[in-house]
């Protein structure tokens, strides 16, 4: 006798492809492998074309669901209403055994939110990104998702610090939510014998029109704000005068590239830096670098980024945005220095190029730390939190986290660096005004 599929639906309000998009396709093609018939709702546009045909290509369903936050014509709260209708008629038809929200941002998605709380259907909400909001929500928001959490609703986050965020935000216990770290594939970035390496490292320097002398420092994010390459520029001819051959390698396309290139341009360094755009070869280009650096501003939690250059065992110089320091602890697994300060940055990525036996220990250490964030682990971490609110289970004990570390991030050491680190989760929230959204 035939046995029907459990239906899980994954609904994302995407026009674009990025990094959620990616960990969607990759949680989808999870859950087939564990035998869920997957469907797949969001917006269809010219950005989402590409991403709607490698949903098929694995084998998921896609349902055309337009809920993008850039068509509002309606005021307030209101505008959510066409969201909801659109998310209930898909729900009624599709009937899914369990649904998984991914929010690119915390006030995202109401509408669908509502939808799937009205229908008491198990639901998954997971926030990627979560920044504190320049105002605080709106009490009917607060209200509304304090009743939709009854309707067999969990919500995940994907670092301790988005839950302590979250948690303020919306004034929810911490322990209620949930969170589990972005996991990396480590079978794309398999450690290379010696003799493997060095050989990687000259096709891609004379790819790259480079001299094998070459020192790579590679950073791999969106040309945007969010990114901070704007603190990086300042820093890079202090480096190019002391390591001369040291290299700049940026992988990855925005709306900053031009500014970007006109300040290497004003700073005198633009031979110094590769603008590579969009690249399909991350794996094999963080096998032929010798630095990893990250200076973002934000992060939804530790970076899938700076995960994978830790599976590469390439060291690391990072700031300390968002989750990353839960995953890279200072002069353990890399240098980390506070966010948006560029005199730190300057001064880690002239350490680590000055150290690069004891960069070559810590990185070490942090591919170790890797294998604790693995793809495998966050996907079946997800599998079982569908199977339990689809089962109806109970929800786990209060005090117990599910998180892909199985011992709180040990304590940062008092380094000077860290000493200015702003954390939001002991900070006073109350400054902050209404939300009309």
């Amino acid at each position: 006798m035939l046995t029907t599929k459990p239906k899980l639906l994954m609904i994302f309000p995407s026009t674009l492809r990025g990094g959620v998009e990616e960990y969607n396709l990759t949680a989808a093609r999870g859950a087939k492998s564990q035998g869920w018939a997957v469907h797949a709702a969001f917006p269809e546009r010219a950005g989402t074309a590409a991403l709607i045909q490698d949903f098929e290509d694995s084998g998921v369903t896609y349902h055309p669901l337009d809920i993008a936050e850039d068509r509002d014509w309606l005021p307030g709260l209101t505008r959510h209403f066409p969201r909801l209708l659109r998310t209930l008629r898909l729900l009624m038809v599709l009937k899914p055994n369990v649904v998984q929200i991914t929010l690119p941002a915390p006030d995202y998605c109401l509408g669908s939110i509502l939808a799937c709380g009205l229908l008491q259907v198990p639901t998954v909400v997971r926030f990627g990104l979560v920044l504190p909001l320049e105002t605080a929500v709106n009490p009917l928001r607060i209200r509304a998702y304090g009743w939709v959490r009854s309707r067999r609703q969990q919500w995940v986050t994907i670092s301790q610090h988005n839950r302590c965020l979250l948690s303020g935000m919306f004034q929810i216990p911490q322990e209620d939510i949930v969170y589990i770290h972005n996991g990396v594939n480590l079978t794309r970035l398999q450690p290379l014998e010696a003799e493997a390496r060095l050989t990687l490292r000259c096709q891609v320097r004379q790819e790259l029109a480079l001299p094998e002398s070459a020192q790579l420092v590679l950073t791999v994010g969106r040309l945007n704000a969010q990114k901070g390459y704007a603190d990086l520029v300042p820093a890079i001819p202090t480096i190019a005068r002391q390591f001369p051959d040291v290299r700049f390698v940026w992988v990855g396309d925005g709306d900053l590239r031009s500014e970007l290139e006109n300040q290497l341009a004003t700073h005198q360094v633009a031979d110094r830096v590769l603008l590579l755009g969009y690249r399909s070869d991350v794996p094999r280009l963080l096998q032929a670098a010798d630095l990893f650096v990250f200076p973002t501003h934000f992060e939804g939690g530790q970076s899938f980024a700076i995960s994978e250059a830790m599976a590469a065992r390439l060291p690391i110089v990072t700031s300390d945005a968002s989750g990353i320091p839960e995953v890279v602890h200072h002069q353990v697994h890399g240098l980390v220095f506070p966010r948006r300060d560029r005199e730190a940055l300057r001064d880690s990525l002239q350490w680590a190029l000055q150290h690069p036996e004891d960069m070559q220990v810590m990185a070490t250490a942090a591919q170790k730390q890797a294998q604790t964030f693995t793809e495998e682990k966050m996907l079946k971490l997800y599998g079982d939190l569908w199977r339990r609110l689809s089962q109806r289970v109970p929800p786990p004990p209060a005090t117990t986290t599910v998180t892909l570390n199985p011992h709180s991030p040990a304590p940062l050491p008092p380094q000077k660096p860290l000493t200015r680190r702003n954390h939001i989760c002991h900070e006073n929230l109350s400054h902050l005004l209404p939300l009309s959204r």
